[in-house]
């Protein structure tokens, strides 16, 4: 049993201290959803990390401060100061924390090859051996997995680490799910009006590298009672700066677009979505999940691993082509087989906060609260 960790100047009796640990915004995003399991609880205190390494973590750590969550140093991430770390990436030098350590997907499960300098490795990102062994040995203590089949893809690819995976589901698709009988709500706060959401992943193959000015074009293009919102992916954000896609956009901001920063407001504003036109990014995923008229503007195939649900998604949406914006955003229907799409790629939705907190309430030696685990519903998009 762990130590208590209240000291002489705690006022709350802390029990367990959990670090989040994040090397990028997309994994601070994550970690949104995942330490929704411990709200209510004044046993368990949570503090945050910045793992260095990824050509994504500029201001990183601005964003932690500003959000009023307290940030410690890298090396003070040891026993002697916490009881669990959480991450929701399996890159950067999880190896060194002394501490035992939680790691789960970042985005709708693992489903893309492994970017490398040139291009993709085979391997599926997330789940290299490379991400997850250090010197022979399995680096987490458990690793979270959104489905069976995902965890089929880990014995594949790393068989040690498999004996350690945990099926838990989607705790974002969890939240998503819960959200959707307030729709009005979110939709209201967009102002209302027909709303078509822009997503993008990142990279040469990414709907914004394709088509960077699709936003505006759609703007220009549908009625009056019709908004677009552009969702970058917060890689983006990372690499070229908020200064400057504001920039980029400027036209079409002017003309009505709304463009959803990456620390809040995606997930309301797909929520309150009618029509989403996406790429290969978990975004899509999503919003077929949740049976949202889908067009792909594009599709990176090849960054996708075969016999994913992206790569299954890829062969059975419609595609956004050449011809007339209007008609095909007004001709734009869910995925076929919503249903058996949803079931196939998050296991038992709806239950993951309850199998993510048991997990992690065993990490920390703890039994859980004895109110319900419950997914929270999302914050409403409140404007850039």
């Amino acid at each position: 049993m762990a130590a208590e960790r209240a000291d002489r100047w705690s006022t709350v009796p802390v029990r367990r201290r959990v670090l989040g640990v994040v090397r990028t915004l997309t994994a601070l995003d994550r970690l949104h959803d995942v330490f929704g399991v411990l709200a209510d609880d004044f046993r368990v205190e949570v503090r945050f990390a910045v793992a260095e390494g990824s050509e994504f973590s500029d201001r990183l750590a601005e964003h932690l401060h500003a959000a009023g969550m307290t940030v410690v140093d890298w090396q003070d991430a040891t026993k002697e100061h916490f009881d669990l770390a959480i991450s929701p990436s399996s890159n950067g030098a999880l190896h060194e924390l002394d501490v035992p350590l939680l790691t789960l997907p970042h985005g709708a499960g693992y489903h893309k090859l492994r970017p490398t300098d040139s291009g993709v490795a085979g391997a599926i990102s997330g789940l290299a051996p490379e991400q997850l062994l250090h010197n022979g040995r399995v680096v987490a203590s458990v690793l979270a997995l959104s489905h069976d089949d995902q965890l089929d893809l880990l014995r594949r690819s790393c068989p040690q680490a498999a004996e350690r995976a945990a099926v838990v589901g989607d705790p974002c698709f969890d939240r998503l799910r819960a959200s959707v009988p307030m729709r009005a709500h979110y939709r209201s706060a967009m102002s209302g009006g027909k709303l078509v959401m822009v997503s993008s992943t990142w990279g040469g193959e990414s709907l914004f590298a394709r088509q960077p000015d699709l936003a505006a074009r759609l703007v220009a293009q549908l009625p009056g009672d019709h908004r677009v919102a552009l969702v970058l992916h917060p890689n983006i954000w990372s690499r070229h700066g908020a200064w400057q896609i504001d920039r980029w956009t400027r036209g079409a901001q002017r003309a009505g677009l709304i463009v959803v920063p990456p620390h809040r407001g995606w997930r309301a504003a797909l929520v309150a979505s009618d029509v989403v036109l996406a790429d290969h990014g978990s975004l899509a995923l999503y919003a077929a999940a949740l049976g949202k008229p889908l067009l792909l503007a594009e599709f990176g195939a090849a960054e996708v691993a075969a016999g994913t649900p992206a790569a299954d998604l890829g062969t059975r949406a419609q595609f956004l082509g050449p011809g007339d914006l209007r008609s095909q955003v007004d001709g734009a229907i869910p995925l076929p087989e919503r249903a058996s799409f949803a079931s196939r790629t998050f296991a038992e939705p709806g239950g993951s906060t309850a199998r993510l907190r048991a997990v992690i309430y065993d990490q920390l030696g703890l039994p859980e609260p004895d109110y319900p685990a419950r997914p929270e519903p999302v914050e409403v998009f409140a404007g850039s």
